[in-house]
C-alpha cells in the first residue's frame, strides 16, 4: 500500500472517531452479489445503526452532488437503482461508469451494496487493487457523511428534549408562582378573618353592654309596674 493511501487509512480512521461511534462500524467489504446483471461484484458498506431511509436518501444526494448523476430505479428489480457517471477519480481512469446500487434493511441498521460497472468489468480487488482502493474511499467519504447526519439528527432530537425539559422548568416555575400567590392570597384571608374576629370580639362586648344596660330597663320598667 502507498504512503498517501496509508495517509489517508489513518485520517479516515481520526474522521470516524471525531464523528462519532455510529460510522466507527461501518465496514466495506468486496463480494458477489446477486442484481439485475447477474451476479457481479460489489462493495457492500454496512451500516449498524442506520436507518436504511436514511442512507437511501443521502446516497442520492451523494450522486448528485459528486457526480450529477439522479439514481433510477432499476425495472423489475428489488429496490436497485442506476446512475450513469462520467467517471470516478483514480477508479475509472476517466472513462463513464454504470454504478448500480441497493439499500437494505439489515437488522437494527442497514447495508449500501454498490456495482460499478465500468468498460473493463465491476470494479472488484481483481480488478486492479488501486482502483478498488479508490472505489473503498469513495465508499469511506459517503460513511462519514452518513456518520455527520446522524449526529445531526441526534443533536436535533437531544435540542428537542432539552426544549421539552426547558418547558417543564417553566411550568414548574410558574406553578411555585401561583402555589405562592396562594399562600400570600391564603395568609390575607387569615390576616382578614383575625381582624373580623377581633371586630367581632369588640361588637359581641358592646352588644354584651346593650344588653345589660336593656335588662336594667325592663327591670325599672317591671317595678313601676308594680308599684300601681
Amino acid at each position: 500500500m502507498q504512503i498517501r493511501d496509508s495517509l489517508f487509512l489513518a485520517t479516515f480512521v481520526l474522521m470516524l472517531l471525531f464523528a462519532g461511534s455510529q460510522a466507527v462500524d461501518a465496514q466495506v467489504t468486496s463480494n458477489r452479489r446477486s442484481m439485475s446483471q447477474g451476479n457481479n461484484y460489489a462493495l457492500t458498506l454496512e451500516f449498524p445503526n442506520a436507518d436504511d431511509k436514511l442512507v437511501r436518501s443521502l446516497w442520492e444526494d451523494h450522486l448528485k452532488d459528486n457526480y450529477k448523476a439522479k439514481p433510477k430505479k432499476v425495472k423489475k428489480s428489488r429496490g436497485e437503482t442506476m446512475a450513469k457517471v462520467n467517471g470516478i477519480p483514480g477508479v475509472t481512469v476517466g472513462t463513464k461508469a454504470d454504478i448500480y446500487s441497493a439499500v437494505n434493511d439489515n437488522g437494527s441498521g442497514s447495508e449500501l451494496v454498490v456495482w460499478i460497472a465500468t468498460p473493463d468489468g465491476y470494479v472488484s480487488p481483481e480488478l486492479g487493487s488501486g482502483r478498488y482502493l479508490e472505489a473503498e474511499k469513495m465508499l469511506m467519504r459517503f460513511a462519514l457523511d452518513v456518520s455527520r447526519e446522524q449526529i445531526r439528527l441526534q443533536i436535533e432530537d437531544e435540542e428537542d428534549a432539552l426544549r421539552d425539559l426547558e418547558k417543564d422548568l417553566d411550568k414548574l416555575r410558574k406553578d411555585k408562582e401561583r402555589f405562592e400567590k396562594d399562600i400570600l392570597d391564603a395568609e390575607r384571608a387569615i390576616q382578614e378573618a383575625r381582624n373580623n374576629i377581633d371586630r367581632n370580639l369588640t361588637e359581641q362586648e358592646a352588644k354584651q353592654n346593650e344588653i345589660e344596660a336593656q335588662i336594667q330597663k325592663v327591670e325599672g320598667t317591671k317595678r313601676r309596674l308594680k308599684d300601681f
